[in-house]
């Protein structure tokens, strides 16, 4: 591919300093190198990709929940600059509830439903029901 790449440099400036006539029969011959290399490029990549997905395969055989641990845990970046005290009253003052043991007061005003007249049916639908729902559609 890399020898083919020069060679696609090396014809583009042929071209640029060519005469009309010869700039035809140049273009032929870089459109040919350029399909190879086009043709080149794909294989390999298609050839890096089965390689990586064979890879992929193996690691999630050896060991999937650490491949979907991977797969799925949010990298780690950048460097924690605070405080580890700061950091704590953070935490404290987001995460913590100084009401938690008052137990909380009676609401009044609160209407209850009333009971369900009709029992849910967890059946599945008879076919009588099915076609009258399909008749009404």
């Amino acid at each position: 591919m890399d020898t083919l790449r020069k060679q696609k440099r090396k014809l583009k400036k042929q071209i640029r300093a060519a005469s009309s006539e010869e700039t035809n029969g140049l273009l032929v011959i870089w459109r040919q190198l350029k399909a190879r290399h086009s043709a080149l490029s794909r294989a390999e990549s298609a050839r890096k990709k089965r390689s990586q997905k064979r890879k992929n395969q193996e690691r999630f055989i050896r060991d999937p929940f650490q491949f979907a641990r991977q797969l799925l845990q949010q990298r780690k970046s950048g460097t924690l600059t605070v405080d580890r005290e700061e950091l704590e009253t953070h935490l404290k003052k987001t995460y913590s509830d100084p009401t938690r043991e008052i137990p909380l007061e009676e609401t009044t005003g609160r209407v209850w439903p009333a009971a369900p007249g009709i029992k849910f049916d967890s059946k599945p639908p008879s076919l009588p029901e099915v076609i009258a729902v399909v008749k009404q559609s």
